[in-house]
């Protein structure tokens, strides 16, 4: 049986195109092989498409296209964009399986989509999930898919073990980590993080274990403690930050010297300021805070051990930011 083009959903489809990807390639008609190369896809067209590969593609992604499938860098006009807009979230707010189109073609997954799914029955959310995860091979689809799968708290739990089972790269990670932490019991979904991380290579793990923050417990300070080498980078600070860090371990750490002194200073920085966009959300706080001059004495007492550049610029950043870390609570 004939496909239909994957962007108009009119004709059929006749061109298979792999440019983006030899194994899920976009099928289309004529017309619209023509647009998706010149980058001219009309909105509708561009979102029939991001819902099933992902706005990352290379054809589709956020240099040649606005979130509402609006061509900005065109080789050639735009054939009546008007006529066949994008759906809006207003659109597809009643329909588990519109709702996750939608969420798949979205830079990034805020409040508002959150509470859209949080408004639909479970049973059918869940049912939505499922399909879309056994149908679609694709990364970026099966990211959003676990995402979505982290709102539904344990009711999901079955759909995340299988995410597991078949984890095929590392970059599902993430999400994967985020499906758990909220899915499944603590202690399950904790140590299939750590089996997992363990088996990666130390290059990758490296780039992967900021995930533990999604669980945001003290056990991944335990899993900094066993893994931590030097040289440092401010993830292990943010990780530390995300995953209930108190003062009590931060002066621990503070006094044990390198690479967790690195850490704690990294932390409590993290903590003060949060810079990236999971430790605004969550604005974590520091446990059992000291009074700013004992806190102050200890950190002062580290820049004098160890007076390298890096430690006495952000030491004097934290030094200024002490009211940060003892008034959150």
């Amino acid at each position: 049986m004939t496909s239909l083009c994957q962007a108009c959903e009119l004709r059929s489809a006749v061109v298979v195109e792999p440019a983006d990807d030899a194994v899920a390639p976009y099928l289309v008609c004529e017309a619209c092989h023509c647009r998706l190369m010149a980058r001219s896809l009309r909105p509708r067209e561009w979102f029939n498409l991001a819902k099933r590969h992902g706005w990352a593609q290379f054809l589709l992604h956020d240099d040649f296209y606005d979130e509402d499938g609006t061509a900005t860098q065109p080789d050639e006009g735009v054939e009546q964009p008007e006529l066949l807009p994008a759906p809006a979230l207003a659109d597809v707010r009643n329909s588990a399986e519109s709702l996750l189109d939608y969420a798949i073609t979205r830079w990034h997954f805020d409040t508002e989509l959150g509470e859209m799914w949080a408004q639909l029955p479970q049973a059918k959310a869940l049912q939505a999930l499922t399909l879309r995860f056994d149908a679609s091979r694709n990364l970026s689809v099966r990211a959003v898919v676990l995402q979505v799968a982290s709102l539904l708290g344990p009711s999901a739990e079955s759909l995340v073990r299988r995410a597991w089972a078949e984890h095929p790269d590392a970059t599902l990670f993430w999400p994967l980590v985020q499906a758990s932490a909220a899915c499944l019991p603590f202690e399950e979904g904790f140590a299939r993080a750590e089996t997992a991380l363990a088996a990666m290579p130390e290059k990758t793990r490296r780039e992967r274990f900021s995930a533990l923050a999604h669980f945001r417990s003290a056990r991944a300070l335990q899993w900094i403690e066993l893994n931590a080498a030097e040289p440092t980078v401010e993830a292990w600070g943010r990780l530390a930050a995300a995953s209930a860090f108190s003062w009590p371990k931060a002066e621990a750490w503070l006094r044990s010297g390198r690479p967790l002194s690195l850490i704690a200073i990294d932390a409590l920085l993290s903590i003060a300021e949060p810079q990236t966009l999971f430790l605004r959300d969550h604005r974590p706080s520091l446990g059992a805070p000291a009074s700013e001059s004992d806190i102050r004495k200890v950190l002062e007492a580290v820049a004098a051990t160890d007076p390298v550049p890096r430690v006495k610029q952000r030491i004097g950043a934290l030094l200024a930011r002490l009211p940060s870390l003892t008034q959150q609570n």
